[in-house]
């Protein structure tokens, strides 16, 4: 016989401290009080009664997901629902069948993995949503669901943002407007929160109460009721101050000829139509070849916006190993951001280039999310655009440095040669001391393998990479990437402890003056760019910002406002 006991903690100690107070238990969701009755099974009844009078009439094929005691699951079979219950938790399947029989229809599957021949009508999630990053479960459900189909919330969230310090509940307004991005219409919304919050001090106070028999009867370290002890004291906390409510919402999934723009993902065989957006979105080509280069070997190229079944809007990105604060982490460079010119009209949150975008930070970047941070160089319309919908905020912005090309004798101290391929190791050691001069910043990783792929093996650009060494001793003194230009030479990219980078600027006006060019330049972000100009240079604006992701809760623009190193190289077009 399945035993509450085995539940994972502190669903055991719940379900205790139940039969502790009432002997026995239906269910172990919040509960919504009357005032003046403290009891907490006729709050948790009035609760799943309240759910109840929102379901849809049978015939109805529901998924209930997070099953709890099979309790709700139960009753909906035996009112007729067709009903399926997931859940990850093999010891709830077992005590839920124990309990209600084996006929219950049960899957130890998470949502992320579930999937089903037939649609369904409905959805539940009864404190289950939030644990389920927000977009990947409106994507899961626009697929499980028919047209028209419904999804029910019943859940804790957060009434406010968050600091990016403590994450915290989903926020009960990224529900409303990703539901709306993924195509469903809010039909119902109350707040439950004043009927809710006096579960946390029944739990609160039974915990306490029980302190000693929770320890002794399910084997638990003191430690760990304290633990629990504490965080219901907090989580109280956050209800009585405003940040975290309890919520009720009920949507509906848009019939297609509803839906003005479709957002999905994008692949490799969603090339050819790509391309063309490309073509219609700037004006020009994109070679085939330098598109398989930049997107090779991701599965997901980034989201894609289609209406009427045609490619409208797209908004990539390209992952990038960067150097965080001196600590390892994935960063990812937002590229190829396009929307056709007949679709630009609409510039709100409802628009192409918003779903698009939001689409891609809600499922990729911020905290707990594939890439910690992301950045790339938009131009200054489409970042004050993005600043105004709440994408982003502005950390930096790119300058020019140019100098003129130096006419002068070789020097006594350096000399400068093509980088071979076998001093490979040469590179990785000048990128480990870059790297560590620049600890408090965030820099893309420099070492041989970026350098081979990112210019040695472009499809249709040609660079020079110098290796720039001491005369007397060999040893290295930093590496310089250049594109010789029909007036001039662009200095992409250096690798080097900061210290030296003057001594290869000198080098690269050298290289320039030899080649007959008037000049040199680099793009390098605002505040280091005096390190390069030294007293010949002149510092210019391009009009590029360097713009941080805000929509979803990640490191604070205040954070790395001024602290990105990056240079032309750094884009993946130049």
């Amino acid at each position: 016989m399945a035993s509450y006991k085995d539940f994972t903690f502190p669903l055991n100690a719940y379900s205790h401290i139940l039969c502790k107070d009432y002997g026995d238990f239906e269910y172990l969701h919040y509960g919504l009080f009357e005032q003046g009755n403290p009891n907490i099974k006729k709050a948790q009844q009035r609760a799943t009664d309240l759910l109840f009078s929102h379901l849809p009439p049978c015939p109805c094929r529901v998924l209930e997901v997070g099953i709890g005691l099979g309790t709700t699951l139960s009753n909906l079979v035996k009112m007729g629902y067709d009903a399926t219950g997931i859940t990850p938790d093999t010891n709830q399947i077992r005590y839920a069948q124990n309990l209600h029989g084996e006929s219950l229809s049960i899957f130890c599957e998470k949502l992320e993995d579930f999937a089903d021949a037939q649609k369904f009508d409905l959805i539940i999630f009864q404190e289950s949503a939030q644990y389920i990053d927000t977009a990947t479960l409106f994507g899961k459900a626009s697929n499980l669901l028919r047209d028209n189909g419904q999804i029910i919330i019943m859940d804790e969230v957060s009434l406010r943002k968050s600091s990016p310090s403590e994450p915290g509940l989903p926020l009960i307004d990224d529900y409303i407007s990703l539901g709306d991005t993924w195509g469903f219409d809010t039909i119902k919304q109350l707040d439950l929160s004043s009927q809710a919050a006096p579960t946390n001090a029944y739990i609160l106070d039974a915990v306490t109460r029980y302190r000693e028999d929770l320890v002794h009867d399910l084997d638990l370290p003191i430690e760990e009721i304290d633990g629990l002890i504490h965080a219901v004291q907090n989580h109280l906390s956050k209800y009585n101050d405003g940040r975290y409510g309890y919520g009720f919402l009920q949507l509906k999934k848009k019939a297609p000829e509803q839906r003005a723009w479709v957002t999905e993902w994008a692949h490799s065989e969603n090339e050819t139509e790509l391309l063309s957006l490309f073509r219609a979105a700037f004006g020009h080509e994109m070679l085939p070849a330098f598109w398989r280069w930049k997107y090779q070997g991701l599965d997901t190229l980034g989201a894609l916006v289609r209406r009427d079944d045609q490619a409208v809007a797209f908004y990539g990105g390209l992952p990038r190993a960067v150097q965080l604060f001196g600590v390892s982490a994935t960063a990812v460079q937002i590229g190829d951001v396009m929307v056709h010119p007949q679709e630009r009209g609409v510039l709100t949150r409802k628009g192409p280039f918003f779903l698009a975008a939001a689409k891609f930070s809600e499922r990729f970047v911020g905290h707990g999310k594939v890439f910690s941070l992301a950045f790339g160089f938009p131009s200054e319309r489409a970042c004050r655009l993005g600043t105004r919908l709440g994408l982003y905020e502005q950390v930096g912005e790119i300058m020019r440095v140019s100098w003129p090309a130096l006419q002068a004798r070789p020097s006594l101290k350096v000399r400068s040669r093509i980088l071979k391929p076998d001093q490979h190791t040469i590179v990785d050691r000048l990128w480990n001391q870059m790297a560590e001069a620049l600890r408090d910043q965030v820099v893309g990783v420099r070492d041989w393998n970026y350098l081979e792929r990112r210019y040695l093996s472009h499809p249709t650009l040609n660079y020079q990479v110098f290796l720039v060494s001491s005369r007397w001793t060999g040893s290295p003194v930093g590496i310089f990437v250049v594109r010789i230009l029909e007036d001039s030479v662009e200095l992409l990219d250096l690798i080097a402890p900061p210290k030296h980078m003057p001594i290869l600027v000198h080098n690269v006006r050298r290289l320039a003056w030899n080649l007959d060019k008037p000049l040199a330049y680099a793009w390098i972000t605002a505040q280091h760019a005096p390190l390069l100009s030294g007293e010949t240079g002149e510092i210019t604006p391009t009009d590029i910002p360097l713009p941080n992701i805000c929509w979803t809760p990640g490191i604070p623009a205040s954070e790395l406002q001024d602290r990105w190193w990056l240079m032309g190289g750094d884009t993946d077009f130049r």
